[in-house]
């Protein structure tokens, strides 16, 4: 297990281990996003690529991550991040009563999102199930968008600004799992419906912000 952190852009980290560090000790993050799962087919048992029926989301327990870096790497690998280049998703690090907690976080999926407000070259757009789209063949890299976020979410490559987006657009096969929580073996990183989240943790509140992000805390 590795203990070194990366490098976590200031505005994003403490917006987020503020708002988490509240809440610590009975923390359920809610992220909301887009995606699809897999699911068992009666007939076969053989499990098939198909959508979510509802808005979907993440929900990040504190209390469970180790920083094993386990959804860090999976999201590098499925992205082909290079290490020179910061990772989609991250872990953040606070204290709580002495005691270190982390937070694994990336994009917000903004219900409002100002990186798309300020965006000359209209490539960044809200898709119908709330996932904030990069359409990196129309970005400029002007860098607006990432002084327009509240939480200094946008990364730029060669190419063009770089974000998470659940694994959907990005790869090989969209329709399955966002690869981060797969890879989460301690329970800290779940994904699903808002419905199935909710269930799970029901006093999840929403953090005000004028973005209006899909980031939920109880």
């Amino acid at each position: 297990m590795s203990n070194s952190m990366p490098a976590i852009d200031r505005r994003s980290a403490l917006k987020i281990i503020a708002a988490a560090s509240l809440t610590a000790g009975s923390a359920c993050i809610f992220v909301t996003g887009s995606a699809h799962a897999e699911e068992e087919t009666e007939e076969t048992g053989v499990k098939k690529n198909a959508p979510f029926s509802g808005r979907v989301g993440f929900l990040v327990k504190p209390e469970n991550c180790l920083n094993c870096q386990a959804c860090v790497e999976a999201c590098r690998k499925f992205n082909k991040t290079s290490k020179d280049r910061p990772a989609r998703r991250k872990i953040a690090k606070y204290e709580k009563d002495g005691e270190a907690l982390y937070v694994s976080m990336s994009c917000m999926h903004c219900e409002e999102p100002s990186c798309m407000a300020v965006c000359p070259a209209g490539a960044i757009s809200k898709a119908e199930d709330g996932v904030v789209i990069v359409d990196k063949d129309r970005c400029i890299g002007c860098k607006y968008c990432y002084q327009a976020c509240p939480f200094g979410v946008p990364q730029y490559n060669s190419v063009a600004m770089d974000k998470c987006d659940c694994c959907t657009l990005g790869g090989t096969r969209p329709g399955n799992m966002p690869r981060c929580a797969e890879a989460c073996k301690f329970g800290a990183l779940h994904f699903g419906t808002v419905e199935e989240l909710l269930a799970q943790c029901p006093e999840a509140k929403v953090i005000e912000t004028s973005t209006k992000p899909s980031f939920y805390l109880a």
